[in-house]
């Protein structure tokens, strides 16, 4: 059970931090000197979450949600951020400290980092906790109720009204532009025995159970 709550929180957390671009994004400054076609951007898969173990001159190590450690590696490119884009340095970060990593593998498919964001303790008091959270591949959308599908929850039926906020990559949606097959994250809480959501998080993450585990990587796919 703790290590589901762990896998949970892990999943909660990915999707909100990356639900506005503005998050991860590097200063438009040190873009403008590099041209779009020289760029070596992260792939969909390049990317973790975890807290810190201990920290190196040109390298982190981290424990991963789903338990394993990784070392990151931090070079000159590395950005290193806080909150709305505070600019810290790999000397602020200390072990203990939950961080997200977005970068790219070398030849030797180690990590490279391309942005180290610092989850502050700000941050995760406004997280949901794993309870407030249904996520999951939407398999029928009956006016304002989305039953989803996944392999760690099941079947579930989601509530949305009028003040539900719907999100894809930063950007709002509606409750119409959702289509059976899409996977979805949606915050809310039970009332009156149905969840009722407050936000509903959809766009490029991938869950899927294997052996009952989930994971979140690269674009949706459907089973």
């Amino acid at each position: 059970m703790k290590r589901q709550t762990v896998l949970t929180l892990g999943l909660v957390l990915l999707p909100v931090l990356l639900s506005g671009s503005e998050l991860l994004a590097t200063p438009q400054a040190q873009d403008s000197q590099n041209p779009p076609a020289a760029r070596e951007m992260p792939g969909p898969g390049d990317r973790t979450l975890g807290t810190i173990v201990s920290v190196g001159v040109d390298r982190l190590e981290i424990k991963k949600v789903d338990g394993p450690k990784q070392t990151i590696l931090v070079d000159a490119q590395t950005n290193f951020r806080q909150g709305r884009q505070e600019e810290i340095k790999l000397e602020d970060l200390k072990p203990g400290d939950r961080i997200m990593v977005m970068g790219r593998a070398n030849e030797n498919k180690d990590l490279v980092a391309r942005v180290v964001r610092r989850i502050t303790d700000e941050e995760m008091a406004r997280l949901p906790r794993p309870g407030e959270v249904a996520f999951g591949a939407i398999v029928s959308i009956d006016k304002n109720q989305l039953k989803l599908r996944s392999p760690v929850q099941g079947e579930r039926v989601v509530v949305v009204n009028d003040q539900t906020v719907f999100m894809k990559e930063g950007q709002t949606l509606a409750l119409k532009d959702l289509k059976v097959g899409d996977r979805i994250f949606a915050v809310g809480k039970e009332t009156n025995g149905q969840f009722v959501a407050t936000r509903v998080v959809t766009g490029p993450l991938r869950m899927e159970g294997r052996q009952g585990r989930p994971r979140v990587e690269g674009a949706p796919d459907q089973h």
